[in-house]
Parts: structure tokens; C-alpha cells; sequence
């Protein structure tokens, strides 16, 4: 398959604390935050935000699925590796591996004593990190390991109404691990961890304007104050009240057994986890007084079960077959204030799912240097979903149509003829089941060389049906599932005497009902399934010690994604441009043709590193990253004003070692050339046509680091 995977030395010494920062050294791959959660995008293909969502790329740590976005709240810790796995996975990974798959596995026990401490201070946002593990025997036949990480800072975001820097974090994380071995054929792996993370401040969103308005001289503008994209933001409103802020906290179990029975052996791998987010925030992000969350409660628990059989035969033939079980809870409660309508939106969603599964893998050598692989998987998913929505007048528990009078209209007339007729807003009490059945089959063939190997494969995958919790109105309730057919071709190869290996993948993708999280142009979004998509492209990634002392890497992949057929789907508003894509009507547009959102033509990494010795104690390591991403929407209406250019970014770093590898001490520059880009960004709620809000990375950061190793 096509695959990147980055080390726990590289995680280490870049500060790759998270996807986020992992996403841009891998190519066509995409995580950015969003108002709702997380966009986590794979080759052009993605789902949004929506706490009805599961990911189209799943992510999964030491083989447990965690499919809710807002898990990737939680920072990375103790890290073996990350394996960045492209295209369908469905086989052994299962639903919702439509677009691929994230596949991280933690460090674990050692026999022998030794740990590490890592230390990073960021001089530019004034974060510091602080990251510690031991491990060790604890008897004969038990090890065990305890890994802490603490972060406190990271806001490169000035909030010039309530001067904090944000989003800061205040982060700290845990986790134990304990291995044991009671007979020589029995292994017993368990873990615990518990996440939590407080932050000041929300999202890092601000507010820009198209330049006709900039010039206009509105009076709003005078309001708005910062309206250009830099590292200043100007929002909330505190004298009514208005905070950004969140608490997030997660715990996760799992339990891994394996017996080994010679040719055979058996795997039981059993995972709980939950998470609570409690929140609020300015969603209109300005000081105007248009929408705002008071709160935005998320409460998650997931249990899962995998029963898998493994051969390791001399033969020709192996297999991989297993069973699966999961179920999940999702509670989500929300008050959304919206000032110039008079009203709090109170939301409820739940939604309860079961998921049991059958899968196998077959491996067959058919010919001398030729193999193939079959994989089979079926899944059926039931789930039950609830939302409730009703609209109260401000800051009371007063419906509005129980309001006498709202200006010259009664409080009914107000609902009516404004919230249902103007802004789709309709008090609703929605509850459904629906159930999933599908079957999503695999075929791989290799031919395997001394110093290469060939493969085809063409693979299926789907991800569930489920239930919107975003839609204000009573018909936007339930979505339909999505599925896809991936064709790729590739090779790996070493070369240059085993000092290169080099890595191409070839894919060719159709999705069918693609799920995508649409802005209303109002108030809020809905789910709409987008119709038939092809994601096509070119991947490479490799490694090449071309001279002593020197190594270059690097992940490039080119993506060509297409809307094969997508109709009905939100125009683009601005003020000065208009979509070229109205259809009839002149209410939607016809995105057939287009591109999708957060799909640059190129993107990836390249690294170039150097090693020497400046005397019998210490060496000296330098290493610089160029970052780059070609030009991408950062909306999926695709609107031209929400475009970012193309951009590089150079990361820098260089260290100082001791020659026995104990300790070092390096300076790191990350986005050297300050560049501002954008992750994300949004139509303005209930202003005129022109006004977005954007998420806005990190500028230039310089910070000083220090490890040291222990045994």
C-alpha cells in the first residue's frame, strides 16, 4: 500500500506534538480545526465536522478505533511511530477507512531500565513542554512503563479586546503500561491513560473582509477593527458576557492478549474509551454581538472488542481472520445564542451505535516471487439517533412563541414568518433507527525482486449512514452512507547498493454519496452526500544517504480531484464575484467539474540532514524540512476569496550530541519565513455577503530543546 510513517526521533526533534503538525510532512494528507472539530482529509477526501460524523479517514492507536474528530485533541505521547496509511483499509482496519487510515502505536515495556526526558521551550509563543517516560522490569516475568507529558502555552493568536494570547493550552497527559508474560506462549499487554487539556481561547479564527468592503468606510468595519489576515484577532464581547474557553478530558483503556500456539496465534484486543468536552465560544468570531455558544457539551464512550487469528505457516499459504465488536454512546447539548433574531437555539443529539464484524485476510504465494492477498470484510452497524431543537428567547426558558411581542410581530409570527421563512429555523423533536449491511472486499497482487517489488490492488470500503446534528431545521436529519472503489499500482525499491529506497504509488479512487458538512449561509450547517467523486494521483516518498554524513527524505504525492456529479450544493456569497456554476432556480449550485476543499494539486516534504563529529565527544547534527502545498480552498463552496496560495515553509534545526547518544541540546526553527496561511475558513454568520472568518496557523516559532536519555 501507499504508506508514510514518521519515527519517535523525528516526532522528537521536529515537536510533532499532534496530527495536526504531523499532517503537513505527509503528502496529500490534511488535518485542520474547524469551528465544530476537525477536517481530517486524505487524498482530497474528507468529511468535516459534525458530531453525527465518524472520520472518512480513521485513526487508531495501538489498534484501537478512535473515529470522533475531537480525538484529536489529544496530543501525542510516548510514540513508537505513525504510519500514515492511503486509500481504503476496510479489511483489517474496517469502516470508516474510506480515504485511509492513521495507525499509531505507543511505546511499550522494556525489560531494561531506561527512559528519557525531553524539554522544549518555544521562545516566540512562550509554550513549554515537558515530556517523560520510564520503563523496566518489575519482576521476572512483569515490565511496566509510565509515560507523563505536560504542555502550557501555544497561543500565537493576540485577542486585542481581551489581550490573552490564544488558543493557550494547558495540558497534561498520562499513561501506564504494564506487560506480562505468565507462561512462555501468553502475552498480556495493558495500558491506561488519561488526557486533559484546558484552553483560553477556542479556535484560532479571525475575522477578514473582501478589500471593496475594506474600502467602503462601512461603519461596521470600526466594530470589526482587524478585518485583514496577520496574528491578531479582535472578538468576543465580554461585557455580555461572551468567553471562548474548553475543557477536555479523555481516558482510555486497552487490553492486549496473545497466545501463541505455534503456527498459530490467537489476538485479543479489547479497548474502552470516553472523552467530555465542555465549551463555549464566539461564533460570529468578532466583537459584534451576532452568534454565540454558550455552551457546547460533548460526552463520548466507546467499547470495542477484536478476536483475530494468525497463521504463520512455512508454507504457501497464511491468513489473518478475526471478529469485531463496537458500541458507542455520543451526548451532545448546545445553546446557541443568535442576538439579532432574540433567541437561544437549545440543541440535543445522541445518537447510539453497534457495530459487529467478520473479516479475514488471505495471503497466498502462487508462483515463484508472486503473492496475493485477499481480503474480506463484513460489517452491520444499527444505530439510533435523536435531535431536538427549540427556540427560546434570549436568556430566558421562554419559547418565542409564547412571546407577546418581538417589534410589530407577535412572538408565533416572529417564529413563522422569520426564523422558519428567512433563516430555515423550525423547532423540531426528530428520533430514527437505521441500519447498515456491507460487505467490502480487497484483492493485492505483488511480484517481489531482490532489491524491488511491484504491486496492484483494487479495494472497496464504505462508511455508515448516520444522523446530522447540525441542521436547524426539521428535515436535514438523516445522511446515507458512502463507499468506495480505489484502484493503485505501485513499487517499492532499494537502490544504490541499499544506501536509497524509494517508494510510488499510482491510485485511482471513485466515491459514491461522499459525506460533507455544508454551511447554510445562515446559522448553521446540515450534511449533504455528495453525489460521485474522483480522487487521482501520484505518491512518492523515499530515503537517500547520497554521501557520508548526509541523508535526504522526502513524501510528494500530486492529486487530481474531481466532482464527477454534485448538484444542489451551496453557492459561494461574496461581494464582488459570483459563482459560475448556478443552476436553474439560482438557489444552488452544480459543483460537477470542481475540485473539493483542502486538495492542493502537490504537497508534502522534503528533508535534508547532516551529521559530524567536532571531536571525540560530541557530534554535531543539522537538518532543514521544506514544507509546501500548492494552492488549495480553504471552503467547500469553493469561493475564490477563500483560496490559499501557495506556500513553503522552512523548518530548521540544529543539535549538539554527546558521541554515546545520552543527551543533546538543539535549536529549532519552525515557518522560518513567517508565512500566514490559512486551515480554515467560513462565511461570516448573518452578515452580508464578503465577510468570512478564517483559522490561521502558527507563524514563526524559534524554541530550544533539550533530552536526555538514561539506562
Amino acid at each position: 500500500i501507499s504508506m508514510s510513517a514518521i519515527n519517535q526521533e523525528k516526532l522528537m526533534e521536529a515537536n510533532i506534538s499532534n496530527t495536526e503538525e504531523l499532517s503537513s510532512y505527509i503528502a496529500n494528507f490534511s488535518v485542520s480545526e474547524s469551528g465544530q472539530g476537525y477536517n481530517v482529509i486524505m487524498r482530497g477526501l474528507g468529511s468535516g465536522p459534525n458530531q453525527g460524523f465518524e472520520q472518512t479517514v480513521g485513526t487508531f492507536v495501538d489498534g484501537i478505533y478512535r473515529g470522533r474528530g475531537h480525538l484529536m485533541r489529544s496530543a501525542f505521547l510516548d510514540v513508537e511511530r505513525v504510519e500514515v496509511l492511503r486509500g481504503p483499509q476496510s479489511a483489517l482496519f474496517g469502516k470508516n477507512t474510506t480515504a485511509g487510515a492513521l495507525n499509531l502505536t505507543n511505546a511499550k515495556p522494556t525489560e531494561d531500565f531506561q527512559g528519557y526526558i525531553n524539554t522544549d521551550y518555544d521562545f516566540s509563543f512562550g509554550t513549554t513542554t515537558l515530556e517523560t517516560a520510564v520503563s523496566n522490569s518489575l519482576s521476572d516475568n512483569v515490565q511496566g512503563r509510565i509515560a507523563l507529558k505536560y504542555v502550557d502555552g501555544g497561543g500565537y493568536l493576540e485577542n486585542t479586546v481581551t489581550d490573552n494570547d490564544e488558543v493557550d493550552h494547558e495540558t497534561l497527559l498520562g499513561r501506564i503500561t504494564l506487560a506480562w508474560q505468565p507462561t512462555s506462549d501468553l502475552n498480556v499487554l495493558f495500558s491506561a491513560q488519561h488526557d486533559k487539556d484546558e484552553l483560553m481561547g477556542y479556535a484560532p479564527s479571525q475575522v477578514f473582509v473582501e478589500p471593496a468592503i475594506a474600502a467602503s468606510g462601512s461603519p461596521i468595519l470600526d466594530v470589526l477593527q482587524d478585518y485583514v489576515i496577520d496574528d491578531k484577532s479582535h472578538k468576543t464581547d465580554p461585557s455580555a458576557g461572551e468567553i471562548e474557553q474548553a475543557t477536555f478530558e479523555a481516558d482510555h483503556l486497552t487490553l492486549n492478549i496473545e497466545y501463541d500456539m505455534g503456527d498459530l496465534v490467537l489476538t485479543s484486543i479489547s479497548g474502552l474509551q470516553s472523552y467530555e468536552l465542555n465549551q463555549s465560544n464566539d461564533a460570529d468570531h468578532s466583537a459584534i454581538n451576532n452568534v454565540y455558544r454558550d455552551l457546547g457539551n460533548e460526552k463520548f464512550s466507546q467499547f470495542s472488542q477484536e478476536l483475530r487469528l494468525t497463521s504463520a505457516f512455512d508454507g504457501d499459504f497464511n491468513y489473518i481472520a478475526g471478529l469485531y465488536y463496537q458500541s458507542t454512546d455520543l451526548d451532545y447539548d448546545e445553546v446557541y445564542r443568535v442576538y439579532p433574531l432574540f433567541i437561544d437555539g437549545e440543541r440535543e443529539f445522541d445518537v447510539d451505535s453497534k457495530t459487529s464484524a467478520v473479516f479475514a485476510q488471505f495471503n497466498y504465494e502462487f508462483a515463484p516471487q508472486w503473492e496475493a492477498t485477499l481480503g474480506l470484510r463484513y460489517s452491520k452497524e444499527d444505530k439510533d439517533g435523536i435531535r431536538n431543537f427549540r427556540s427560546l428567547f434570549i436568556g430566558t426558558d421562554t419559547p418565542i412563541g409564547d412571546v407577546p411581542k418581538l417589534g410589530p410581530l407577535t412572538g408565533q409570527q416572529w417564529k413563522d414568518i422569520v426564523l422558519a421563512g428567512q433563516f430555515d429555523i423550525i423547532d423540531h423533536n426528530l428520533a430514527n433507527s437505521r441500519t447498515d449491511n456491507s460487505f467490502t472486499p480487497s484483492l493485492n497482487i505483488k511480484y517481489k525482486m531482490e532489491d524491488a517489488m511491484v504491486y496492484a490492488s483494487v479495494s472497496t470500503g464504505t462508511k455508515a449512514s448516520g444522523f446530522d446534528s447540525r441542521s436547524n431545521n426539521d428535515r436535514d436529519f438523516e445522511f446515507e452512507d458512502e463507499s468506495v472503489l480505489a484502484y493503485e499500482l505501485g513499487t517499492k525499491l532499494t537502490l544504490d547498493d541499499g544506501l536509497a529506497d524509494i517508494n510510488i504509488a499510482i491510485f485511482n479512487m471513485v466515491f459514491e454519496d461522499l459525506q460533507t458538512s455544508v454551511y447554510d449561509g445562515k446559522t448553521g450547517f446540515f450534511v449533504e452526500n455528495g453525489g460521485q467523486a474522483t480522487s487521482r494521483g501520484i505518491e512518492v516518498d523515499g530515503r537517500w544517504s547520497f554521501a557520508d554524513n548526509w541523508l535526504f527524505s522526502g513524501s510528494l504525492g500530486w492529486l487530481d480531484f474531481k466532482w464527477d456529479e454534485f448538484t444542489g450544493a451551496k453557492c459561494f456569497a461574496s461581494a464582488t464575484l459570483v459563482p459560475d456554476n448556478i443552476e436553474e432556480g439560482g438557489t444552488s449550485c452544480d459543483m460537477s467539474g470542481k475540485t473539493n476543499a483542502f486538495a492542493p494539486k502537490i504537497s508534502g516534504s522534503v528533508n535534508l540532514e547532516y551529521y559530524t563529529e567536532i571531536s571525540d565527544l560530541f557530534e554535531l547534527k543539522a537538518s532543514v524540512d521544506l514544507v509546501h502545498k500548492s494552492d488549495y480552498y480553504t471552503n467547500g463552496d469553493l469561493n475564490p476569496w477563500t483560496q490559499q496560495e501557495a506556500f513553503t515553509k522552512v523548518n530548521a534545526r540544529i543539535a549538539l550530541l554527546d558521541m554515546s547518544g545520552s543527551w543533546q541540546v538543539a535549536l529549532l526553527a519552525k515557518n522560518l519565513t513567517d508565512e500566514t496561511t490559512v486551515s480554515y475558513s467560513t462565511d461570516m454568520p448573518l452578515m452580508p455577503a464578503g465577510f468570512y472568518a478564517a483559522w490561521t496557523d502558527p507563524g514563526r516559532s524559534i524554541s530550544l530543546q533539550f533530552s536526555y536519555n538514561f539506562e
